[in-house]
């Protein structure tokens, strides 16, 4: 991954690596989904970093493609059953999890530092 793709889209998104990824990988389905080229670009821009996620969220362009998309999806879950829509969430959940799961086997190591890989418990009754 370049210095770019791991920045997080959003600062609230920080110390949330795989919501961050998440948030790119759905951008880039959105992209990939509409034939409006000017959201294509808009999304790459973004995803490259030479523009900012919250200053485009308020464009006609983002709305025009994700507004009748997010109508189009709350219509559909509008029409669920509840084990539907249990079953969906539960999709989403593993989802989520395996990428907290991915993201912590991608992370670094600590440190090389001897003493904090095996530092005694603060409360140890040995003091």
């Amino acid at each position: 991954m370049t210095v770019v793709e791991e920045r997080p889209l959003l600062p609230s998104l920080e110390n949330d690596p795989a919501m961050a990824l998440q948030l790119r990988k759905s951008l880039q389905t959105l992209s990939d989904a509409t034939p409006d080229q000017a959201f294509k670009t808009m999304v790459t821009e973004v995803l490259a970093g030479r523009i900012s996620l919250r200053d485009v969220v308020d464009s006609t362009t983002f709305s025009g493609v994700v507004n009748p998309l997010v109508v189009g999806s709350l219509t559909e879950l509008s029409q669920l059953s509840a084990e539907e829509k249990e079953a969906l969430a539960a999709q989403g959940q593993r989802r989520i999890e395996e990428e907290y799961a991915a993201s912590i086997a991608a992370a670094p190591a600590d440190g090389d530092d001897e003493y904090f890989d095996d530092r005694p418990p603060i409360l140890g009754t040995d003091w």
